[in-house]
């Protein structure tokens, strides 16, 4: 397996699929693999070897800690499933849809969210707010942020503090994760990877701040991206998943929480280019582009910015894969680093 891996993320960096990578597998509640390859920036002014400890925007993979966060307070009773998004935050304009479809984005919004970037965070969560679906909530899955967003604005509304705050006492704090998180400090910079130059819009390189053009709109904290972390943490994280809820002696979800949350509930909804997306209460399910030919019940999620977790729960196993893809600047789809994702995967689990 390790040797495998290596060619794989070798021969990526190679085609400057990403200039560097990290590593991390965990088995059975034991790391079975970890290494970092490549570098920050390729050979550019300001380029660092990649370590293990290396800090990655880790993008959508933000929200999965908002989903964990939605079923924290779930599980206490704070949230109903089925309730109406409108009941909890009361200026949305649109009564049809429920939490549950927010988490398995079957809401029928589907609003580009980074096409509002240049509104303030004001106009932003305003036109957000405004949004009514395009389809009929439930009918149909389209992977959007907006869910995503909202269901973190849930959050931050029933729990009532800032969503970054709900996060880091909900989860990081628990799960003793000492340096994920929204908005990292100016000291943690020179261990970022950056992201992307991006001379149009920020004028030069995104490197210490998110590189979601809305989330960074929002102020670096948003229910679908802004968080930023490393291979280690987020082992932790998978940590709590393989094992039913539970981390170090506290059940942070329930068992049948985790259950829940990892079936499928849409492959049998239409969808985007007309195949199904299978999703779970925040979790993809059963993904051939990144997981590959991986076991049926496998769940996890990608990040636009490059980083992957994935977890095999029949095997006890979860694979972690970080990078910058996106650097020096973000290619279009189909996007290669899925089919790395999924070779790693493959190799991880045989």
């Amino acid at each position: 397996m390790n040797a495998a891996i290596d060619q794989i993320i070798v021969n990526a960096i190679e085609q400057r699929i990403f200039p560097g990578a990290v590593v991390r597998i965990v088995q059975s509640g034991r790391t079975r693999y970890a290494n970092a390859y490549g570098s920050t920036m390729y050979t550019d002014p300001g380029d660092q070897p990649v370590t293990l400890d290396t800090i990655y925007d880790i993008a959508s993979l933000t929200k999965v800690f908002t989903a964990t966060a939605a079923l924290r307070l779930l599980d206490a009773g704070e949230l109903k499933l089925d309730a109406a998004v409108m009941s909890y935050l009361p200026d949305l304009q649109t009564r049809d849809v429920t939490l549950r479809q927010l988490f398995t984005h079957t809401s029928g919004l589907n609003l580009r969210l980074s096409a509002l970037r240049d509104r303030g965070a004001a106009g932003l969560r305003a036109t957000v707010y405004a949004a009514t679906p395009t389809r009929p909530p439930g009918t149909f899955t389209a992977y959007t942020n907006i869910n995503s967003l909202l269901l973190g604005e849930v959050v931050a509304r029933v729990y009532g503090k800032p969503l970054d705050s709900a996060i880091h006492e909900m989860i990081l704090a628990p799960l003793e994760i000492h340096e994920t998180g929204f908005r990292p400090s100016a000291d943690m910079k020179s261990r970022i990877a950056p992201t992307e130059w991006d001379a149009e819009w920020r004028g030069g390189l995104v490197h210490g701040s998110v590189h979601d053009e809305s989330a960074h709109t929002l102020g670096g904290v948003a229910g679908h991206a802004g968080m930023f972390s490393t291979a280690a943490d987020l082992e932790c994280f998978t940590q709590l998943w393989l094992n039913g809820g539970a981390y170090a002696g506290q059940q942070l979800l329930r068992e049948e929480t985790v259950a829940r949350a990892t079936r499928d509930y849409t492959a049998h909804l239409e969808a985007e280019p007309g195949h199904p997306l299978p999703s779970g209460l925040g979790w993809m399910i059963d993904r051939l582009n990144f997981m590959g030919p991986a076991p049926a019940g496998t769940y996890g999620h990608t990040g636009f910015t490059g980083p992957a977790l994935v977890i095999a729960p029949h095997a006890q196993i979860a694979i972690i894969l970080l990078n910058n893809r996106t650097y020096p600047r973000r290619t279009p789809p189909p996007y290669r680093h899925h089919a790395v994702t999924a070779a790693v995967v493959q190799a991880a689990i045989a």
